[in-house]
């Protein structure tokens, strides 16, 4: 914003703080790379702005947010993948399942040197178990990594199985 004198900064973020657009998280897991699903692209099978919010809400703590560090999740709502979903180190994908939001959960995907399309985990999930899906991915990465490994080197290392066996715990 080059055109917000400095003495009007600590007002400005004020407001936006109050409307939820000043978190600082560029960098992080919630700076998520994610189309208009539903909401506003008549393509789409299913919506991703409410479910990216969800996800936003469930890591509300930013000490959490900054151990995970550089981890990027894409969600588009449909094929098309305007959201580049397969290649997100998290990658979700709304599908439609007889008229219902379902969403397809890939891994490991880079669109950085080293490129790669994410695998996928398993069978589409429904819309209302995508954030709890998300979180145990969350977990398992933080309580299996070595120290100060990424989520990529770590997926690259020991695969997408401990991450699937927890996601489909309960199936």
């Amino acid at each position: 914003l080059a055109d917000v004198k400095q003495a009007d900064l600590f007002a400005l973020w004020q407001q936006l703080d109050a409307l939820k657009l000043a978190t600082p998280n560029i960098g992080t897991v919630t700076d998520m790379i994610c189309c208009p699903g539903l909401d506003f692209c008549s393509l789409a099978n299913a919506g991703s702005i409410g479910v990216a919010k969800e996800i936003n809400e469930a890591l509300d703590d930013m000490d959490y947010i900054h151990d995970i560090g550089d981890l990027k999740i894409n969600m588009s709502g449909c094929m098309n993948g305007c959201a580049h979903q397969s290649v997100g180190h998290i990658g979700i994908l709304g599908v439609d399942k007889k008229g219902a939001e379902w969403y397809q959960l890939t891994l490991g995907g880079s669109s950085e040197n080293q490129a790669a399309i994410g695998e996928r985990l398993g069978p589409a999930i429904a819309k209302d178990q995508v954030t709890k899906a998300i979180t145990t991915i969350l977990d398992v990465y933080i309580n299996q990594r070595l120290d100060d490994e990424s989520f990529l080197d770590m997926v690259n290392r020991v695969g997408i199985t401990p991450f699937k066996e927890q996601v489909y715990a309960d199936n």
